[in-house]
C-alpha cells in the first residue's frame, strides 16, 4: 500500500521519468512501445548454494583499501572461489551501471577489475561484463565507459554488452503474479555462471538496491518496475524479476555506499566494505542492516531488516534463507585489530537477528 509520502515521491519520479521518454530517441520509444523478439524458454531452476557452513548461508563482510585484497578474504571466509567449478565455463558478471556517475552511483571499477581477474585465473573460458542503464540513461555503452568500468572489465580479460543492444529470452514463471510474463537478456540466461555485482545503496522508490534489485537491470526496458512508476508493488516486482535466473555468487560493492536518496545520486559515506554470498537474500539483509547504521535514510530506518518488502517477498518466492536462523557472518578486517569494524559488525548481528 501507498504512503502519501510514497505517492507523492512517485508523482514526482514521473514527472521526471514522463518527459524525458517524450523526448528520447526513437530507439527507446520503440522499446517502451512493443515487445522485443524473444522465444519463450523455461525459468532457469535455482541453483545449490555451495557456499554454505552447517546448514546456514555465509555471508562474508570484510573491511579493507584494497579491492582485490577484500575479495580474496571474502571469498576464502566463504570457502573459495573454487566452489563454482569456473573452469571452462561462460561466465557474465553483471554489476550496476544504472548511469554515467562514479560510485556509490555505480560499481567500483575496481571491484569490476578484481572480479574479472579472478575468475580468468579460476579457469573460465569467456568472462563478460554487461549490464543495462536506466531507461532514460541510455545508451549503456556510453555509461560503461563513462564510468571506468568497460576499460576495467577489457584490461582484466572481459569482453563488455550493453545488455539493451542483444537478444532476449520470454519468461513465464511459476509464482508470478505482479509480472507473470516478462524477457529476460539472453546472454545472461545462455551463461552457465552469473555473478551479481550490485552496489549498497538506497532507493527512492524501491527503499534499497542491493543484489535483488540490480537485477532489473537484465529486464526488457518495456517490463521494468520504473514504467509503471505509480504502481504500489515495486518491491513484489523486484522479488519476481529475480525468478527468470539466478546469481550463484553475488559480490556487493560497499566499498562507498549510498546511504540516503538514489539510485542514481545520493549521499555517499566511504566505508571500504565488500559483501560475499551464494545467497541473495542473505546478504541483501546484511546490506539493509548496513545501511541502517547510518541511520539517514527513514525508508529503511522505520521498517526492521525482515519486514522490507523486497526482502518478504524474495522468502516467500522460495529465493534464498528463510530467515536469520539460516544465515552464518564471517567476516574480516584487513587491518588486523579493527575496533570500529568490529563494533559495526556487532551492530549488524543483533539488526539482523543472528
Amino acid at each position: 500500500m501507498f504512503t502519501r509520502r510514497d505517492m507523492l515521491g512517485r508523482l514526482a519520479g514521473g514527472l521526471t521519468f514522463l518527459p524525458a521518454v517524450a523526448f528520447a530517441p526513437r530507439s527507446i520509444l520503440n522499446t517502451l512501445l512493443f515487445e522485443p523478439d524473444g522465444s519463450l524458454v523455461p525459468a532457469k531452476p535455482l541453483p545449490p548454494n555451495p557456499f554454505m557452513r552447517d546448514g546456514k548461508a555465509l555471508v562474508a563482510i570484510v573491511r579493507g583499501e584494497d579491492p582485490p585484497a577484500m575479495l580474496q578474504a571474502g571469498l576464502n571466509l566463504i570457502g573459495g572461489i573454487g566452489r563454482l567449478g569456473l573452469h571452462g565455463k561462460r561466465v557474465l558478471i553483471k554489476p550496476n551501471v544504472v548511469n554515467d556517475r562514479p560510485p556509490p552511483s555505480t560499481t567500483n571499477p575496481k571491484v569490476v577489475a578484481a572480479v574479472v581477474r579472478l575468475v580468468r585465473e579460476a579457469g573460465a573460458h569467456t568472462v563478460i561484463v554487461a549490464d543495462s542503464s536506466g531507461i532514460i540513461r541510455f545508451p549503456s555503452s556510453a555509461n560503461l565507459a563513462a564510468t571506468g568500468i568497460k576499460q576495467a572489465a577489457e584490461s582484466a580479460g572481459a569482453s563488455v554488452l550493453a545488455l539493451e543492444e542483444e537478444p532476449w529470452v520470454r519468461v513465464e514463471p511459476v509464482g508470478a503474479k505482479a509480472l507473470p510474463r516478462y524477457y529476460v537478456s539472453k546472454p545472461v540466461y545462455d551463461a552457465d555462471v552469473f555473478i551479481n555485482l550490485p552496489v549498497v545503496k538506497t532507493h527512492r522508490f524501491a527503499h534499497y538496491s542491493c543484489s535483488l534489485k540490480n537485477l532489473v537491470g537484465i529486464i526488457h526496458p518495456r517490463y521494468r518496475p520504473s514504467v509503471s512508476f505509480l504502481s504500489p508493488d515495486w518491491h513484489e516486482r523486484i522479488a519476481e524479476l529475480n525468478l527468470a535466473v539466478h546469481p550463484h555468487l553475488t559480490i556487493a560493492d560497499g566499498t562507498t555506499l549510498m546511504i540516503a536518496g538514489g539510485p542514481t545520486s545520493g549521499t555517499p559515506a566511504r566505508a571500504d566494505i565488500l559483501l560475499v554470498s551464494g545467497d541473495r537474500i542473505a546478504l541483501d539483509a546484511v546490506a539493509i542492516a548496513l545501511i541502517r547504521t547510518f541511520g539517514a535514510w527513514p525508508k529503511v530506518t522505520e521498517q526492521a531488516v525482515w519486514e522490507q518488502r523486497q526482502i518478504k517477498r524474495a522468502i516467500e518466492l522460495g529465493l534464498g534463507v528463510q530467515g536469520p536462523r539460516h544465515i552464518a557472518l564471517v567476516t574480516q578486517s584487513l587491518a588486523g585489530q579493527d575496533a570500529p569494524f568490529e563494533r559495526l559488525v556487532a551492530t549488524i548481528r543483533k539488526d539482523l537477528g543472528v
